[in-house]
């Protein structure tokens, strides 16, 4: 087992109610698994805010590994190793 940071970033530290979890995976974890255990730990909120309607990541979520975009690797099946950071960050538009 290994541990991966991961953080939530502007609006979603208050919805989620966290700024940061370590949680605890097993080898070859990626990130779609990593959300679904999210979803168990953290609840109604983190569903609701991170995922639309159908079930799937909601666009105005960026999430990062490492700093990067997640879209720049395998996207939700990017397998997750040892000492990694995930990020949420709420797309933020204006004008």
């Amino acid at each position: 087992m290994t541990s991966v940071k991961i953080s939530f970033l502007s609006l979603l530290v208050d919805i989620i109610g966290k700024d940061q979890i370590n949680l605890s995976i097993y080898g070859n974890s990626t990130i779609r698994e990593i959300l679904v255990r999210l979803r168990l730990l953290i609840g109604k909120n983190f569903e609701e805010n991170i995922f639309n309607i159908k079930g799937i990541l909601n666009k105005y979520i960026i999430l990062g590994l490492n700093g990067k975009d997640i879209r720049k690797f395998d996207g939700l099946d990017t397998i997750i190793k040892a000492g990694d950071e995930l990020s949420f960050l709420p797309a933020i538009a204006g004008g």
